[in-house]
């Protein structure tokens, strides 16, 4: 999928949600088996860095894997074609067991999909964080954000406290079970790697590997509201591209650079891009003028 969020002007920080058509929920491509397949490694090498849990989310998230066990055979039949309580992987030739013993049933169905999935449960404090498999964190932590409200995880963010604490908050409370929403977002990274739970600390980057070495980080999130539990699901998908890749249109060239450009200094601290950032600006108007 080809996601260029980013828009030329002032930054503006915004939920931007979208109405999700009930069968876009899940975006199956190419890059299935490979990211299954990262997935799969993550969680056997270092499966506490990617999986959490509160107790009592088992029920919750087993309505997740019933959710996917209908859609996936549904909506992708030759990926995913279901024989009783098992589910056929094409891509990876793999047989996941719908109720594995000893295994959350969040952490099954994230064997499933390319996307990440996280459970927002209401407490008397908010929407806590209460269980997740996220193979592939932008610079986070699954275990700093585990059992922390909304505020407490985006807390880091420049200006979401002031901008959209308070909207974030009353939205999840609105969120209804047949009117799913979804969202992209945008970083760039200097490195293209989808695991990167911390961020880098980056003295320079040579603008003759801007091309090759920087990648636009977009995230595609989705938020639906699970009808037995009332627990909100937060998928994520995540899609990385070289910049190079990017430049070679000039218009998204342009606004890529302009976006970049209008990044206020706290927001590219954040994003850990300050050391390159003029320098891309520079790099993407070179590019989109000679495209």
């Amino acid at each position: 999928m080809t996601y260029l969020p980013f828009e030329a002007g002032p930054h503006r920080l915004q939920m931007g949600l979208l109405a999700l058509k009930p069968d876009d929920w899940i975006e199956i491509d190419d890059t299935l088996a490979a990211t299954l397949l990262a997935k799969r490694r993550l969680l056997a090498e270092r499966h506490d860095d990617v999986f959490a849990a509160l107790p009592g989310t088992e029920a919750a998230g087993a309505e997740v894997l019933d959710l996917l066990a209908e859609h996936l055979p549904r909506r992708f039949p030759t990926q995913y074609p279901r024989m009783n309580t098992t589910i056929a992987v094409a891509a990876t030739g793999e047989l996941i067991g719908i109720g594995t013993p000893g295994v959350h049933p969040l952490e099954t169905a994230s064997r499933l999909v390319p996307e990440d999935l996280c459970l927002m449960r209401r407490t008397g404090s908010g929407y806590v964080l209460a269980a997740a498999c996220v193979c592939f964190p932008s610079r986070w932590r699954l275990a700093d954000k585990i059992g922390r409200t909304l505020a407490a995880i985006h807390d880091p963010v420049p200006g979401y406290a002031a901008s959209l604490g308070a909207p974030v908050d009353r939205f999840f409370d609105r969120i209804l079970v047949d009117k799913p929403v979804w969202r992209v977002n945008w970083t760039i990274h200097a490195q293209s790697e989808p695991f990167q739970p911390m961020a880098p600390k980056i003295d320079r980057v040579d603008p003759a590997a801007f091309g090759s070495d920087i990648s636009l980080r977009v995230e595609r999130q989705t938020l639906r509201r699970l009808p037995k539990s009332g627990d909100v699901l937060f998928t994520i998908r995540t899609y990385i591209r070289p910049v190079g890749e990017i430049a070679q249109d000039a218009g998204a060239a342009r606004r890529l650079a302009s976006a970049i450009e209008n990044l206020p200094p706290a927001m590219r601290e954040y994003r850990s891009m300050t050391a390159f950032a003029d320098a891309l600006v520079v790099w993407l108007r070179e590019r989109a003028g000679a495209a």
